[in-house]
C-alpha cells in the first residue's frame, strides 16, 4: 500500500507529469484542452496533477497535526480527490480551477477537524469492522447469476467508476492489482470502489442481489 506520509511516493507520482506541479499556466492549459477536445491524455495528466495537489495539501497539514493517522490521511486524500474529480467538468471559468481546488481542500480539512471533535470515544469491546476487501467477495455460483444485471448496473455508474468496478467485481482482481493496472494509488481505488458499491446498492436492477453487494 502507498504510504500517504511518504513524500517519496508523492514525488514519484508527480514525476509522471509533463510539467511542474506548481505550473499553474500548464494546468489551466491542460484543463482547457481536455474540456474543448476531450483529450484522454490531457485528462490523465489532469487527474495525476489533481491527486498530487490534494495529497501534498493534506500531507502538509499532517505535519502540524500529529494525531492525523495514516488511515485518516489516506481517506482525506482519496475522498477529496474523488469529489473534486466528479465535479471537474463543472468549472466555467478555467482561471479559477486551481483556486477552487485549494479552497475545496481547505474546506475538507476543516470538516475533518469538526468531525474529530464530534467523534465518539472508542470502546475496547466495540466490534471490529470487516476489511474493505471483504466487500469484493462474491461466491462464484451467485456471481454467475448476477453478471448480466451487474454488468448493466456498472454501465449506469459514472464513467470514472466503471473500469475499476468491472475489474473488482467482474474480474475479481485485488486492490493492488487494480492499482497497478490503472496506475492509481491503492487509496484511490478503495475510494472509487466504496462510492461504486454505494451506488450499486441503490440500483433498482440489483434489488434481488443486495445481499451479495
Amino acid at each position: 500500500m502507498t504510504d500517504p506520509l511518504d513524500r517519496s511516493g508523492l514525488r514519484a507520482l508527480a514525476a509522471q507529469l509533463s510539467f511542474h506541479l506548481d505550473d499553474q499556466k500548464a494546468v489551466v492549459g491542460l484543463y482547457e484542452r481536455w474540456r474543448t477536445s476531450g483529450d484522454d491524455g490531457a485528462l490523465e495528466q489532469l487527474e495525476i496533477w489533481l491527486y498530487c495537489f490534494v495529497w501534498r495539501y493534506f500531507l502538509t497539514k499532517a505535519t502540524n497535526h500529529p494525531d492525523l493517522s495514516r488511515v485518516e490521511l489516506e481517506a482525506l486524500v482519496g475522498d477529496t480527490f474523488l469529489r473534486l474529480r466528479s465535479q471537474l467538468d463543472t468549472i466555467r471559468q478555467t482561471q479559477r480551477l486551481i483556486g477552487w481546488v485549494g479552497i475545496s481542500c481547505r474546506n475538507a480539512f476543516r470538516n475533518y477537524l469538526r468531525s474529530v471533535r464530534r467523534r465518539p470515544r472508542y470502546e475496547p469491546d466495540s466490534p471490529l469492522l470487516e476489511p474493505p476487501e471483504a466487500e469484493l467477495h462474491l461466491w462464484h455460483s451467485d456471481l454467475s447469476r448476477l453478471v448480466p444485471q451487474l454488468s448493466a448496473a456498472i454501465d449506469r455508474l459514472p464513467p470514472f467508476l466503471q473500469e475499476v468496478t468491472r475489474m473488482a467485481l467482474l474480474q475479481q482482481l485485488p486492490y493492488q492489482e487494480i492499482s497497478r493496472r490503472l496506475n492509481k494509488p491503492p487509496g484511490t481505488i478503495r475510494v472509487y470502489l466504496s462510492r461504486a458499491f454505494q451506488r450499486l446498492r441503490q440500483d433498482p436492477g440489483l434489488a434481488d442481489f443486495l445481499g451479495l453487494l
